[in-house]
Order: C-alpha cells, then structure tokens, then sequence
C-alpha cells in the first residue's frame, strides 16, 4: 500500500510538470531531423554493435541496428554526427578511452637561447677578463635595474612566476675573506647581454648595462688571483638546481685538479676585493645603500624646496631680506625682527595674498556647498607693526562667503558639524552654480574682496587708491592647497590661468617647516598652537580667514625669535619630544610582545597531544585564546586584512594617531577635513572596514573590544 501511495504521488508530480512545460513545447519549431544511421564509417556514421542482453529480456524487446534500414549514400563527412536510438544499448566503454591529459601548472617561459657546451668542470676557475654578474641582483632586474614604466612589462614576460629561474644559467662563485656563511653566486656578463637582447626582441626596448649600473657593481670584473677569481659552479635550469648547487658549493680553498697554488694576496688586491665583494652583496638586496642613499638625497632636496617656499613667504610680508640685500654675516640667519615696529625689510613683489577654501556634502563630494575667499593686501602692510604673532595685521584681511543656491539644502552632519549659516567676518552671499565663477574670479581682481557684506565702508578710498591698469601680483594661499584648486576647476573657475598668479602656497608646508615635522597638520591644531580662536569652523568663509591668519601667526613667530636662544631650547625641546614618544611606543610594542609569551606560563602543563590535522582544531581549556586587555586576537573581519583588530590605546601609535587621515586635514588631525572635502573615513582601520571616498583610512581603529565580536582564534598546526 505504501509502494501504491508512492507511485501515484509520483504520478501527480509528473502529471503537473507535463502540464508546467506543454507551453514551452509546443512554443518550439516543428522540425523532422533526416535519419543517418549508415553503419558506414566513410558515410560519417557510428556503428552500433549490438550488445548481449541479459538472459531474462526477450529478443521482442530489444532493438537492433542491423534492423533498422541505413541512410542513403552520402558524401565522406569529417565531422562525425551521433544518433540517439531510443531503448538500444550503448557501446560506450569508459575504461577502453585513454586516460586524459591533465594540465599542469607549470610555468611557461619565453624561448630564450641554450648555451653551448662547456669544457669547465665544478671548482675551475673562470676567465679573469670577463665580468660578472651577481644572479640574484639580476633576478630583481625589473623591480630595480629599469625604468619604473616598462617594470612591470619585463616582469610578466621574462621574470614572474618562475620564468627567470627555467633558463639556462652557467653559475660561477666566490667567496668573502670573512664571510664563510654563503657564496656570491654569479653569470657571465655575455648571458646577461643575452637577456637583454631577448627582452629588447620581445617588448621593442632598449635596455643596456649602463654606467650607473657598473658603478652600482650590477657588472663587475673581479681581481685576477685564484682567491678572488669566480669558479664554475654548474649549469642550473631550475631555481632547486640553483639552490642546490649554491647550498653546495666547495669551500672557499679549493682548488681544482692540476691547479697551482696562487701567490700571496697583496693589500691592495685584498682590499679592492673586499670593496667589490661588498658592493656585490649590496646590490643584491632589494634596498641597496645607493637607494637609500638617492631617497635620502631627494628627501634633503624636498625639505629644502618646503624651506625655499617658507623664506618666500616670509619676503612677500616684509619679515625677510632678499638674497642681495646683506644684513647679516656669511652663513648666518637674518636678524630677528621686532614684531612692535613695522618691518624693516620691503614687501618683495608688493603681492596679493588670495585664501580659498571649499566645502563640499559629506555624502556626494563633487556637489560643492560653500567657498570661502579671504584676501590680505601687503600694500596696506606698511608702516604697520606685525605685533605679537601677526595679531595686528589679522584686520587688514577682508572675506566674503559663497553659498551655492542648488546645494544650500545639503548641510554636514554626520562626519563634521557644518555651519553654512554662522559665518562671523560678514554677510554670506547667495549664488548660483552658473554665477559662481564670475564672484569668485571678482575676488581676483580689484578690491580683493572688498564688499560692502563684509563691512568694508571705504570701498570707494581703496578703489580710488588702486590703479586700474596696474596688474598686482597674486598668492594662491591655502590649506592643502591643490584640493582647493582642483575643487575651484571643478566649479568651472581655473585659478591656474590667471596671468599674473605668482604661485601658490600651503599653510601645512609652512607649519612644517617652522616645526621640523614629516606629516602636516590639521588647521586646527595650527590655530591651538598660536592660541587663535577658531570658532565657526567648516564654514568656508570662516576657513579661509583662519587659514590667512594661521600664515601670519607662523611667519612673524619665527621671524621674531631666529637665531635666538628661545628658537634653540624650542627645537631641543621639541626633539626631546618626539625622541621621548618614539621610546615609549617602542616599550609598549615589547611590552606587548612579551605578554602572549608569559602570561600562561604557569597555567596547565601544556594539555594533550594535539593530532595532525587539516582542520583547525576547537580550542580547549588548555589551549587558551590570547585575549587579553591590550591585545584582540582579531586580523581584519571584513574587507581589507593587513591591519588588526581592535587595540586599546596602550597602543596608540604613531599609525593608530594617523589612522584617519584622509586629506591634510584643517580641524582634526587627519580626518575632518577629509571627511567633508572628498575622504569621510566611516571607520577606517584597514583590517575591519576600509575607508571611503578620497582619503582612505590606512591605520588601525583605537576602539575598545566589544563582548559581539567574534573571537576567531589563530591556529598553528604542524
């Protein structure tokens, strides 16, 4: 009965299914395919020989090829056609087919040249005129040896994935006077010549040994003594054969068969070799003192162009001399100012300082909400004293703020707390996107932003004094400087094309400068360090104000104390600082190290035997997850992976300070600004969450552990 009640529930399914698919039947094509069931082979058809059947099945029910009648001749078909019979048995027989050919994962690599016999047997000594090539300085030839631009090129089709090691090399070493623990394993210069003419071939290039390569001992011909001179080591086509035989080389006084003993080594020789050896070993690494050396001269030669782009600054507003105007002994500083009297040295340029700033929606950055202009007059600076960190010169700069009528609605909240609406150094303006470029290129030109909405009652004296057909030399200022102006091109006003634009400076460079950092800082903690009062901010016009008056405040500061003893105690005070912060973070990483070692020293005796296993074992009560206070066993539980979980802030790095930074930003060190300007970092620790938009977050989040977070713990398994 059961049997019974199966089947005809089965029939229901199959009769619901019928009628499911009858629609998509009768929808295709009536067509009646020709028949060729020819048994014969030039007729492109199949034989079908038939099969014994089982004893118990009748010969009504089982059908034969032979019976049915063949097709008729045909012309001979290449591409043999398969019939379906219906109720024949099949004649495939898997096990009668070859086995199938399996693809590998082996590496192709490019034809490169065989080599042709040799004569030298392992331990002979190579020829002393030819010049040598360390193998492994040559297998980082396109990460280091070439141009960046065709790197990568050369490295797929030659070097990656094995490709380097698959040619035929015919090694050679030597060995140091006092470093027995290794050989410099080398090949002939010819073989290397031979590479490059293949990639050349390959990628249409040009590539040689230059000069600077030799220099850098990429190419070198060592002393001819039996001592310095490479020996055959072998001919290696895989990089197992080449580990081999380096791992197995003879040891450094050999000789071989028949070989004389060499004279004695004399000083020079022997000091010239060492040399050589030396810079062979150098140019193996990946990071060779020569490049550290260049990435040390183009850091000196950055810090001095920020330091150039300071001492201008400082001769636009008077507080420094220009260099043909002796003041001051050879080698010396200039003499420092007295910010009680006006400036003793002229206004170089008699420029025009320009302050932009740009806000745009958190949510959509290209949708620009605010620009801010504030314009300072040099012109008007003299016989005015600067006063105390520029305070008295804070009144001459005039703002005006632009709000953008299409996108007034968009206010920031959620990553900075906008006020379009609290401009404090006058009345904003209302404009449309259409109108925008011509009120800001207004604020390049005579007045500079004189406004009657920013209070200014002597517009028509100050017009009156300008001369319309002088052109005034122009600063492009502001706070990260290059986000402004791409933010003003976007608004359909270029800044680069006006003229008489002298060019543009940054705030965050000025600040570094003036306090010897590597990284620049927000405009707030700027604005701190002078003890300014920065109320109102992410308002543009507000901004830009700050921005001028955080320029003053640098300048005149150090221009007031140069060549002081406050200026020395200030920048020893200021190493001991950073030295100081660098120890502690180094303690608290060995601290911390040190803990996962010793905290269960003492607990348990080490559990029982742990199988081997593919399968990461379930931690027991033995087998304790670290997780303590200051350490989360967490590797990044979304996107990203390279940074950590949660840490405490014992942790506090100099990374973890930096972990929001998006652009260099103006109100929180390294995210405000960021955040409302093209970066809004959400959380931004690369191990967890990544952040978004311009800046994105590259550090690990300084958040406390939470008891929802999943503890996934890290298993070694042997």
């Amino acid at each position: 009965m059961a049997s019974q009640a199966h089947l005809e529930r089965l029939q229901a399914r199959l009769e619901r299914l019928r009628h499911t698919v009858q629609a998509d039947l009768e929808a295709l094509p009536t067509l009646t395919p020709e028949p060729i069931l020819s048994d014969s082979d030039s007729a492109g058809g199949v034989k079908l020989d038939p099969l014994q059947t089982p004893g118990d099945q009748s010969a009504a029910n089982t059908v034969r090829p032979g019976n049915i009648p063949s097709a008729p001749e045909s012309e001979p078909n290449p591409d043999r056609r398969y019939v379906w019979l219906p109720d024949a048995e099949s004649s495939y027989n898997p096990t009668a087919l070859p086995a199938p050919v399996r693809l590998t994962n082996t590496v192709t690599s490019p034809p490169s040249t065989l080599l042709p016999c040799t004569d030298l047997n392992r331990g002979d000594l190579g020829s002393a005129t030819k010049h040598y090539c360390p193998i492994v300085a040559l297998s980082r030839y396109p990460y280091k040896w070439c141009n960046k631009t065709h790197s990568q090129d050369i490295a797929a089709a030659f070097f990656d994935q094995g490709k380097f090691w698959t040619r035929e090399w015919d090694l050679y070493y030597v060995w140091d006077i006092d470093d027995h623990v290794k050989p410099l394993v080398l090949v002939h210069e010819a073989q290397v010549q031979t590479l490059l003419a293949e990639i050349n071939s390959r990628l249409k290039l040009s590539l040689r040994i230059t000069g600077e390569q030799r220099e850098d001992a990429l190419v070198s011909r060592f002393p001819d003594h039996p001592r310095c001179r490479p020996r055959y080591l072998g001919r290696s086509r895989s990089r197992a054969e080449y580990d081999s035989m380096a791992g197995n080389a003879p040891e450094p006084g050999f000789r071989a068969a028949g070989e004389p003993e060499g004279r004695p080594l004399d000083g020079r020789s022997l000091e010239a070799f060492k040399k050589l050896m030396a810079e062979s070993f150098e140019a193996q690494k990946a990071k060779s003192k020569a490049m550290r050396a260049k990435k040390q001269q183009a850091r000196l030669l950055k810090h001095k162009t920020l330091s150039d782009q300071f001492k201008r600054t400082q001769r636009y507003l008077g507080l420094r001399p220009t260099a043909n105007v002796a003041v001051t002994g050879p080698g010396g500083p200039p003499p420092a100012i007295d910010p009680k009297q006006p400036t003793p040295f002229t206004f170089d340029q008699s420029v025009v300082f320009v302050c932009v700033d740009v806000e745009s929606y958190e949510r959509a950055h290209h949708k620009i909400t605010e620009v801010g202009i504030a314009t300072l007059d040099t012109g008007e600076l003299s016989n005015v004293p600067p006063g105390v960190d520029g305070e008295n010169w804070r009144r001459y700069v005039r703002a005006r703020h632009f709000r953008i009528k299409e996108n007034a609605h968009l206010v920031n909240t959620d990553f900075v707390r906008g006020c379009p609406d609290r401009f404090d150094y006058g009345q904003s303006t209302m404009v449309s996107l259409d109108e925008a470029p011509k009120h800001i290129a207004a604020c390049f030109s005579p007045p500079f932003g004189a406004h009657h909405s920013n209070g200014d009652d002597g517009i028509e004296h100050l017009m009156g004094s300008m001369s319309n057909t002088e052109k005034r030399n122009l600063i492009f200022l502001g706070h990260d400087t290059l986000g402004d102006v791409k933010y003003l091109q976007n608004l359909g006003y270029d800044p680069l094309n006006i003229d008489n634009l002298l060019e543009a400076l940054d705030t965050a460079v000025m600040y570094r400068v003036w306090r010897r950092e590597q990284n620049p800082t927000a405009l707030d903690k700027i604005l701190n360090d002078f003890d300014i009062a920065g109320f109102n901010v992410h308002n543009a016009g507000n901004d830009a104000v700050f921005t001028v008056q955080a320029m003053l405040a640098i300048c005149v500061r150090e221009a007031s104390i140069r060549g002081s003893t406050e200026m020395d105690n200030q920048r020893r005070d200021d190493r001991d600082t950073r030295r100081t912060a660098a120890l502690e973070e180094a303690e608290q990483r060995v601290k911390g190290d040190a803990e996962g070692w010793s905290d269960y020293e003492l607990e348990g005796d080490g559990g029982p035997p742990v199988p081997l296993t593919v399968n990461p074992p379930a931690p027991g009560p033995s087998q304790s997850i670290f997780n303590g206070q200051n350490r989360v066993d967490k590797r990044g539980t979304s996107k990203g992976g390279r940074g950590e979980g949660p840490r405490s802030a014992a942790y506090d790095t100099h990374e973890q300070r930096q972990a929001e930074r998006g652009r260099a930003d103006r109100f929180q060190r390294g995210g405000n600004r960021s955040y409302t300007r093209g970066g809004h970092v959400e959380n931004s620790n690369r191990g967890r969450e990544r952040g978004c938009g311009r800046g994105r977050g590259r550090g690990i989040a300084n958040t406390p552990p939470t008891d929802n977070a999943p503890d996934d713990p890290v298993h070694y398994n042997w």
